[in-house]
């Protein structure tokens, strides 16, 4: 009879592969912006929708500010922390950990994504 698979050990092992972008707040904490391969279907979904939104080359930013808030809001693992610390960020630095958190996280997704 063979060892039986640790779940524990897998979703340690998947969290490794599936890094997420540590931020850190300037109330002095850390945030996770998760990789789209660590959230729930559901959350999944609605990063999707917005995402796609984003890969339009007419995208207006500015519009799409609300969007790229409830993104970093749903892709963080403290959501309240980050809310407060976006309380007054203007439209760049939203895209700027936009870009960031793609960046650190597009090629973990691309090993078994179809995007």
């Amino acid at each position: 009879m063979s060892t039986p698979l640790s779940c524990s050990d897998l979703m340690a092992e998947t969290e490794a592969e599936y890094t997420a972008l540590p931020l850190a707040t300037r109330a002095g904490g850390v945030v996770h912006l998760r990789n789209l391969l660590m959230l729930s279907p559901e959350g999944l979904t609605s990063a999707r929708v917005i995402l796609d939104a984003f890969g339009n080359g007419d995208a207006d930013f500015a519009a799409m500010l609300p969007q790229m808030r409830d993104l970093l809001l749903l892709i963080s693992d403290g959501p309240k922390a980050l809310a407060k610390e976006m309380q007054d960020w203007p439209l760049g630095m939203y895209v700027r950990v936009v870009e960031a958190w793609q960046g650190a996280t597009q090629s973990g997704e691309a090993q078994d994504s179809a995007s």
